[in-house]
């Protein structure tokens, strides 16, 4: 017991005084104890939703998810890519490496550029480190460290409800959203997808607002500053000049078919 204690003191004590080893950035917690803390709320959120398990749409979800992580700082890092059966438009992320998007999201893309543009963007809050960032606000220092060692099996629970509900925790700020956006234009040019696909899904995503307000209400509620942020990613696709890349392929269409559902 005593040795159990001291364990939970020197990991608390390592969370508070920061990584400088590892250069992370967000705001005492490593890279690693980001990583291990990303698997304990995966296995979390897997009891809680209910995930597409179609080997075909899968593989393709994947391989389009490795396209992008593999343009990113943290190639090196496993990352993991989960299709949730909900009718609902919707994509979030979590810490360490976990990057979800919904049946319903899926169906109301056209193009495959679309739903690498919404992968793109999530996986650019893992890079960033806004997720495990937005997690420290919520929890106490304290609370995570035990997460870690197993002793708060109720805290990460509840942390799971909390994203699966579209809590503070699945929320960024204004500031992380562009920041996502910019971050995935660029991973997606350097992935091989024509970056206008940001811009197509943002503009389906507001029209589809005007006919089925309820499919999308979720996304509008995470994804906050949606026509700004129309805006600015115009203006940044401006800036990149001329950029081509994948638009579509028959692949996607064939995913669409299986697993995509009206988002009602």
């Amino acid at each position: 017991m005593l040795r159990s204690q001291r364990l939970s003191i020197l990991l608390v004590v390592a969370l508070a005084v920061g990584c400088a080893s590892s250069g992370g950035l967000g705001g005492g917690i490593s890279l690693d104890e980001e990583w291990q803390l990303g698997q304990q709320i995966a296995a979390q959120v897997a009891q809680q939703m209910r995930f597409v398990n179609d080997p075909q749409s899968l593989a393709y979800v994947r391989e389009m998810g490795e396209r992008i992580h593999r343009a990113t700082p943290l190639a090196n890092r496993p990352f993991e890519f989960h299709i949730v059966d909900d009718p609902s438009v919707n994509a979030f992320a979590i810490p360490g490496g976990h990057v979800y998007v919904t049946t319903g999201l899926i169906g109301a893309t056209q193009k495959a550029n679309e739903l690498a543009a919404v992968m793109a963007h999530e996986t650019s809050h893992i890079v960033a480190r806004h997720a495990i960032k937005q997690m420290q606000q919520a929890q106490e220092i304290s609370v995570i460290g035990s997460i870690l060692l197993g002793q708060n099996p109720g805290a990460l629970q509840q942390i799971a409800a909390q994203i699966i509900a579209g809590g503070v925790i699945a929320r960024f700020s204004r500031a992380d959203e562009k920041e996502a956006d910019d971050m995935g234009l660029d991973l997606m040019a350097r992935a091989g997808y024509d970056p206008h696909g940001m811009l197509d899904m943002f503009q389906r995503l507001v029209a589809l607002e005007s006919t089925r307000p309820n499919a999308v209400a979720r996304f509008f509620s995470d994804h906050p500053g949606t026509q700004d942020r129309i805006n600015d990613i115009t203006n940044r696709l401006n800036s990149m000049g001329r950029v081509s890349g994948t638009v579509d392929d028959p692949e996607f269409q064939n995913v669409k078919r299986r697993v995509g559902v009206t988002p009602q």
